[in-house]
């Protein structure tokens, strides 16, 4: 419809349109969709609401033309929905590989979890101007030049602190330091 009330002498015909002929409809609606009663009832009520939008031309027609005509549209619904679900189940597997989590890997997990444990036990035990860079660093995410401001300090001694910090964390935890995959290891 297209925002146009329907006049009121045509809201009886229209009505009574639905009267004759939506049991019917409906009847065919669930033939078409294998018995699914609500889609056949949305199909069967949309069916109605194109006629309300056309009912100035529908209401001359005879009530055999009306119900094919409602009949056709009701099919026409029905395969835009077929075609509309059939597009989206030929997307559904490649969905449901796409949203699946990668599978569990316990024993990285752990190790990672163990090397992260370690790794925070080594800055606890770093003197405190080290391990106040390292928390900055690491934990809040802060730049140097934040670092430095905050600890009044220069940049370089942040960058010394960091570099020293790295090699003891690096020696600490051997050949499990979780930070070594990445590019230039700890940043």
């Amino acid at each position: 419809m297209s925002g146009d009330k329907i006049p009121e002498g045509h809201v009886g015909e229209l009505a009574d349109c639905f009267a004759t002929h939506a049991r019917g409809l409906f009847g065919y609606a669930c033939v078409l969709t294998c018995g699914d009663r609500a889609l056949a009832d949305d199909l069967v009520q949309c069916a109605f609401m194109a006629a309300a939008g056309r009912w100035s031309t529908m209401r001359c027609l005879g009530d055999a033309e009306r119900m094919r005509w409602l009949h056709t549209t009701v099919g026409n619904l029905a395969m835009g929905v077929f075609r509309h679900n059939g597009a989206s189940r030929d997307q559904l597997p490649r969905l449901e590989v796409l949203s699946q989590p990668p599978p569990a890997d316990t024993c990285a997990d752990s190790l990672s979890g163990i090397a992260l444990e370690r790794c925070w036990q080594l800055i606890q035990a770093l003197p405190p101007q080290q391990h106040a860079v390292a928390v900055m660093r690491w934990l809040f995410g802060m730049t140097n030049s934040q670092i430095a401001e905050t600890l009044g300090i220069a940049d370089g001694i942040v960058a010394a602190h960091l570099a020293a910090v790295r090699a003891k964390l690096k020696a600490g935890l051997g050949p499990y330091d979780p930070f070594a995959e990445q590019e230039g290891g700890l940043s």
